[in-house]
């Protein structure tokens, strides 16, 4: 089979390999298409260390084979990848919370060999922790891809009681911001505000017409005095960090209305010094700090209904599609600014 395979730090080519057969408990899936990922690129940069050459973990495929002793999985069935694998016997995995693994979670794409091929197995592991997510005949596979990064977001704001606020900050207009700003909208928030330092992602907001309320440059005006004077004072309600940078976290803060939650959506530089944070503020305020990591079976169905019922346009976020091929194309496309693209999905 072809597949796109990682020979080294920013070194990948598009090759053939033996095409896996299932072994007891797995499942062989033919991928239908496989979306790229901002960690991927973090992968060929050497910022993300992975075990398997064959990369990728927004996957929509359809089931060709099933090892022995397979059950409750079809062949012909169609079925979006749950990429986060547990355990499987701590206390989280058996909560089914297995991205909050106490043995480390393993994942499609870096622990297990992932999408950007024709083919992929599904481990035991994952078939036995319901990772295989039916997605209904009327979705297509470009748009099944995208359950796995909105089902991020409907993990990361699910603490949230977002249906209650009146104003909801997103910080970054990258794709992840973008499905946090789609979720908050489809949860009820009254108006969503993405924020975001250079304006030709702005501007690709506009382009696509996602239901934002209001888009903010950084570049031309503070944070913290745009929302005070658009709240009249109040504040927001809750502001989602889905940019990599510490010193939004005490901005956030300083964001947030009585009572406000914020999300440390993004993952931090670990080098980068932590800027200091009023913890009086917390303490006083009465602010809500929360985490957020991967996401889990039941985030996968809710991302899926969401997809389903058009609450979320899955359509208008994908901008570009390649062959397998194209890869380097496609992945020179996701890091040039001036492609206006937002999700590209590679087609085996």
């Amino acid at each position: 089979m072809k597949a796109a395979l990682v020979k080294g730090k920013g070194i990948v080519e598009v090759g053939e390999v033996p095409t896996p057969s299932p072994k007891a408990g797995e499942v062989l899936l033919k991928v239908d298409a496989c979306a790229l990922c901002g960690t991927d690129q973090r992968v060929l940069r050497g910022e993300k260390a992975i075990s398997v050459q064959i990369i990728g973990h927004e996957i929509a495929g359809t089931v060709v084979e099933l090892g022995a002793g397979v059950t409750g999985v079809k062949v012909g069935g169609r079925y979006a990848i749950q990429a986060v694998i547990g355990c499987g016997h701590c206390p989280p995995c058996k909560a089914n919370r297995q991205n909050l693994c106490d043995n480390t979670f393993k994942a499609i794409g870096y622990a297990f060999n992932g999408g950007f091929a024709e083919y992929m197995i599904m481990p035991k592991a994952g078939v036995d922790q319901g990772c295989l997510i039916p997605i209904p005949d009327s979705m297509s596979a470009e748009v099944g891809t995208l359950l796995e990064p909105l089902s991020c977001s409907v993990n990361g704001l699910r603490c949230m009681p977002i249906e209650e606020m009146d104003t909801v900050v997103i910080f970054g207009a990258g794709v992840i911001g973008v499905l946090n700003a789609l979720v908050a909208h489809a949860r009820g928030a009254k108006e969503v505000i993405v924020m975001n330092r250079t304006q030709p992602r702005l501007d690709i907001i506009k382009k696509l017409g996602l239901p934002v309320d209001h888009i903010v440059n950084l570049e031309e005006n503070d944070p913290v005095e745009w929302i005070r004077k658009h709240t009249n004072g109040v504040g927001a309600g809750a502001v989602i960090l889905s940019a990599s940078e510490k010193a939004l976290v005490p901005i956030g803060m300083q964001m947030l209305r009585r009572d406000g939650h914020l999300s440390l959506f993004a993952g931090m530089n670990k080098e980068a010094p932590m800027e200091p944070l009023n913890v009086n503020l917390i303490h006083y305020d009465e602010l809500h700090l929360h985490g957020a990591n991967s996401s889990v079976r039941r985030d996968y169905i809710e991302a899926a209904e969401m997809l389903t019922d058009g609450r979320v346009d899955g359509n208008s976020l994908i901008t570009h599609t390649f062959k397998l091929a194209d890869f380097k194309e496609a992945m020179a496309t996701q890091l040039d600014r001036a492609s206006g693209s937002m999700k590209i999905i590679i087609k085996p």
